[in-house]
């Protein structure tokens, strides 16, 4: 499945417009999670932009709907049919610890990153200046959400 990554900006267009249509179900918190996973990888599409202002997309980037689905119990792992991670969709070799993980463990992984990069917003006043690879972060998180994304996208 990985190779789809391959064939240039479609794919993801392709990921992207599956998540918008699958977020039109009964299930008002699974709409809500997929769009909000939609919205974060599209901001996060443009990490990498030379002329970003990457304040305004950490401050932009969404826990909420995760943050309701736990509180309301939601069981994540029906975002997936309860599959884990294949080693076919790994993209490089960073991610090679997230196979065999669960959808559920990785809304609490993507969460938490979330919630990490907005928290440093408060506490550096200058994140450009802050003790952390800013990019790397970014990075692992747009991919924590492409690997998620693809493993729904793998069960249509």
């Amino acid at each position: 499945m990985a190779e789809w990554l391959t064939q240039g900006v479609g794919g993801l267009k392709d990921v992207l417009k599956f998540l918008a249509e699958r977020a039109r179900s009964k299930d008002v918190i699974k709409n809500a999670l997929l769009r909000e996973m939609r919205d974060n990888l599209q901001l996060l599409s443009h990490r990498n932009n030379a002329t970003l202002d990457v304040k305004a997309l950490i401050a932009q980037l969404s826990a909420r709907a995760m943050a309701e689905a736990f509180s309301a119990n939601y069981t994540f792992k029906k975002l997936a049919n309860n599959k884990k991670v294949p080693a076919t969709l790994i993209l490089n070799d960073r991610q090679k610890r997230y196979v065999d993980w669960d959808a559920e463990r990785l809304v609490v992984s993507i969460e938490g990153k979330i919630h990490d990069l907005k928290n440093m917003l408060i506490i550096y006043p200058n994140i450009f200046k802050a003790p952390v690879n800013l990019t790397a972060r970014l990075d692992n998180l747009y991919y924590q959400l492409l690997l998620l994304s693809l493993l729904i996208y793998s069960d249509k």
